[in-house]
């Protein structure tokens, strides 16, 4: 072969776009579009856990790798396998899964064809082009979004910044690649993603907190009258929060008879506290610990029940006197039914002796017959 044929490129039908949006408008706007929407909705969606754990520095370098495979004019046929984003943005293959959910969450990403294995007449015809891929990378579209709201002042303050112009290359390395990092496929597939300094060695022993207190906590995490931030607490964090109320006997109403006397006294209840733990704090500070809110009303509620039940049985009591008099009342002692009835259970009794006395004369007869073969015998 003279000259070597261009790699096998996968066609897609005509119709593979109908259903993704518009073309973006340019490469940096689009990077800058992304990077608004991040700044805007990403604490939100993170907060609700809907998104997972994306770095800004993290997101922005993956967009730079992302928008570079696709077509500069319109932002579709974006081909980019995972582990050619490992290399270019130096993250591991979670990570780059994360920041494409991300990016589909914020809905500048649609996927118009799913990767797949290729058949064995594409793979041979690969091998003649010198390729030894083996199936075929999703494609997907990059688009500004049309489900969250973004703010175009802040996009124009990002492209002003130079945000969505990716840096320089500079002595032949890839200008998305973190300093301090290799960029080698094989490293970078093998390690994990970096999340700090590995604490794998250090064994902490988990602080023990009171049993009362780490039922407290899980029920006012599982109650849905709690405020939302504070159901979002670690389970250790509140454990330790309560753990003094707890074990002076609060509830789950308590806790939530004190955010409403915290409304009442003229104060305003966040609903995204920056320090959730002191701020709880601060609610409960505000009520002695061995006055509980819901404590009068516990009472009262278990007064109540017990007089209820105190009715119910003094009810059942009387109902039943009322059937034994009536019983009682029905017929006199010497009355021809007490009397026919007296007769059936003597009849009874004397029919049960009598079959007592038959059975205790055949087992003593055949006893007497026993000895008296016994006797012939010797």
């Amino acid at each position: 072969m003279l000259f070597p044929l261009p790699p096998l490129r996968l066609r897609l039908p005509e119709d593979a776009y109908s259903q993704a949006p518009a073309c973006w408008w340019s490469r940096e706007r689009f990077v800058c579009h992304a990077m608004a929407l991040y700044d805007q909705h990403y604490t939100l969606l993170r907060d609700n856990r809907m998104v997972d754990a994306v770095s800004r520095e993290t997101f922005l370098r993956y967009l730079h790798a992302e928008s570079a495979g696709a077509d500069y004019r319109t932002g579709r046929e974006a081909r980019k396998t995972v582990a050619t984003l490992q290399v270019q943005v130096g993250m591991s293959e979670s990570t780059i899964h994360r920041c494409r959910r991300l990016l589909h969450k914020l809905g500048c990403r649609t996927v118009v064809f799913r990767g797949r294995h290729r058949t064995l007449e594409e793979r041979l015809d690969s091998w003649k082009r010198d390729d030894r891929a083996r199936g075929w990378s999703a494609v997907a579209a990059l688009h500004e979004t049309d489900c969250l709201p973004v703010d175009n002042q802040l996009v124009q303050t990002l492209l002003e910044q130079g945000i969505g112009t990716p840096p320089p290359r500079s002595g032949g390395s890839f200008p998305l690649t973190p300093s301090g990092i290799n960029s080698s496929l094989e490293n970078v597939t093998k390690r994990r993603a970096p999340r700090g300094p590995d604490k794998r060695r250090r064994r902490r022993t988990a602080p023990a907190y009171d049993p009362k207190a780490v039922l407290l906590a899980a029920q006012l995490r599982a109650d849905p009258r709690i405020p939302l931030w504070l159901r979002q607490i670690s389970p250790g964090q509140l454990a330790a929060a309560v753990t003094r109320y707890a074990v002076a006997g609060w509830q789950p109403d308590d806790m939530y008879g004190a955010c409403e006397e915290w409304i009442a006294g003229g104060r305003v209840l966040f609903t995204r506290p920056d320090n959730p733990v002191g701020y709880l704090c601060s609610i409960l500070r505000q009520i002695p610990v061995d006055q509980p809110p819901a404590l009068l009303d516990r009472a009262r509620t278990a007064m109540i029940e017990e007089n209820d039940r105190i009715a119910r049985q003094r009810e059942r009591d009387q109902r039943r006197a009322e059937v034994m008099a009536a019983a009682q009342a029905a017929a006199g002692p010497d009355s021809p039914g007490r009397r026919a009835a007296r007769q059936i259970v003597d009849a009874a009794a004397a029919r049960s002796a009598g079959r007592a006395h038959a059975r205790a004369r055949e087992k003593d007869q055949a006893q007497r017959e026993l000895a008296q073969r016994a006797r012939e015998r010797g």
